[in-house]
């Protein structure tokens, strides 16, 4: 048997393991978005510093740059006083203007000798952050690269958090969405036991386990199984005491009416005896089928025999033969090939192809025959069918017709009506199936089909 577990503290297990990736992904998510807002904002903020300049190359050219900038520009772009640098280069990529101490940082060029379009270290090495952009100027295209030197001062980004706002949240929102799927799945991953114990629930006596399995359920999960599998216990003694107590009523009242028949044989022949005698019958049959449905009420002994369906029926049809004799009727088993073998319950089967056979009488006029047909295998699967020569069932007798004390309208034989119920259990406890369909001209056909047994 599996370990048991605690739902509650695989649930906690679980959480935490989901809530550390999540911690971990969104930290390095936020990172990059917060370095990439950062980044956006001081490109923006050192191109509208350098926004004197470059207005002047788009209006004036080259010849721009020697005329005096306003103070405020000419602070930013003084190397003692300020932090930020330019240069200006040509379609070739020379040096056509720059500002004072630049020229150890800049121009800053990719692996192709091209200008870099944004980058955060300078020629030197140096801590440089700068951004390349190409201005359309009365001298042609010239590219005006522009850069900052962290090392030199502090860059304020008021515009930051507002900037990174909209990215935060999403990224917060989709975690949150991630981290709800995550935990819908976990919780469908822990509760998939209990969809299992459900399943086996359905097939406890339909062929299933007896009772529900403790193997891989939770601690807390357990004692719901064992109460229900109290449960069970409880119903299958009550349920056994009822079946066992209607047996032995049955069996104990075969002998007093067998031993009534006998001492009515003795009286002659007269009408009240005849009446007697046939109420006596009834009674026997009565008795007969009660014993027979609580024999059969219980889950049947599923054997491991392997039988011949051929000789069986063979059996079954000598054992009625008495009956079916002095009612003038003859039964005939048609096997339409060799031997066929199947694996179960062979005297249960027996009785199943008897309650048939004597069903099909019930329904025959006298002397009409009764066939036993075996036809041959297909497919794995062996069917038996009985046929009577009567009237057939009715359409709307079809569906209830193995139903448990069903009675056709049309027969004066008496009994429980438990023949045709007690034969289905078995042909199902057997892995078969039944059914009944009319045939012409007249007369109703049961067809019983059975898996033939493997053999080695």
């Amino acid at each position: 048997m599996a370990r048991s577990y605690s739902l509650i503290a695989r649930l906690a297990l679980w959480h935490a393991a989901i809530g550390l990736v999540s911690l971990g992904i969104g930290g390095i998510l936020l990172h990059r978005i917060v370095n990439e807002v950062v980044w956006n904002e001081h490109r923006r903020s050192i191109m509208a510093s350098a926004s004197e300049i470059t207005e002047r190359l788009q209006r004036d050219g080259v010849k721009g740059l020697g005329q005096p900038f306003s103070l405020e520009t000419a602070r930013r772009f003084n190397s003692t006083s300020g932090s930020l640098m330019y240069v200006v280069l040509d379609p070739a990529g020379r040096q056509i203007g720059a500002s004072p101490g630049s020229q150890d940082a800049l121009p800053r060029f990719e692996g192709d000798d091209a200008p870099a379009h944004d980058f955060r270290t300078g020629r030197d090495g140096s801590h440089v952050w700068g951004a390349t952009e190409v201005l359309n100027t009365p001298d042609g295209p010239l590219t005006f690269q522009v850069a900052q030197d962290m090392g030199r001062s502090y860059v304020v980004l008021d515009d930051v958090p507002t900037a990174a706002l909209r990215p935060v949240m999403t990224v917060l929102g989709a975690g949150a969405l991630l981290l709800f799927l995550a935990n819908v799945g976990l919780l469908l991953l822990t509760l998939r036991p209990l969809r299992a114990a459900a399943r086996e629930a359905e097939r406890i006596g339909h062929g299933g386990p007896p009772r529900l399995s403790r193997d891989r359920l939770s601690v807390e999960v357990a004692p719901l199984i064992d109460a229900v599998n109290g449960a069970l216990d409880r119903l299958d003694d009550a349920l056994e005491w009822q079946r066992g107590f209607s047996a032995e009523v049955a069996h104990e009242l075969r002998t007093p009416l067998a031993v009534l028949h006998a001492e009515l044989d003795l009286l002659g022949s007269d009408e009240v005896t005849a009446r007697l005698k046939r109420d006596v019958e009834g009674l026997a049959q009565l008795v007969s089928e009660l014993l027979e449905a609580a024999i059969t009420a219980r889950d049947l002994p599923m054997r491991d025999d392997i039988f011949d369906i051929a000789t069986l029926a063979e059996e079954a049809s000598r054992r009625i033969a008495a009956v079916l004799g002095a009612e003038g009727h003859d039964i005939r088993v048609l096997a339409s090939s060799g031997p066929v073998s199947i694996r179960g319950h062979a005297e249960a089967i027996g009785r199943a192809l008897r309650n048939l056979i004597e069903n099909a009488v019930a329904h025959s006029p006298a002397g009409a025959p009764v066939e036993l047909r075996i036809l041959p295998p297909r497919r794995g699967v062996v069917t038996i069918e009985v046929a009577d020569r009567g009237s057939g069932v009715r359409e709307e007798d079809m569906a209830t017709i193995f139903r448990r004390h069903w009675r056709s309208g049309d027969t004066h034989r008496r009994g429980l009506g438990l023949g045709l119920w007690i034969t289905e259990r078995v042909v199902l406890a057997h892995g078969g199936t039944i059914a009944v369909r009319n045939e012409r001209p007249g007369g109703a056909v049961f067809s019983i089909r059975l898996p033939v047994a493997r053999t080695a």
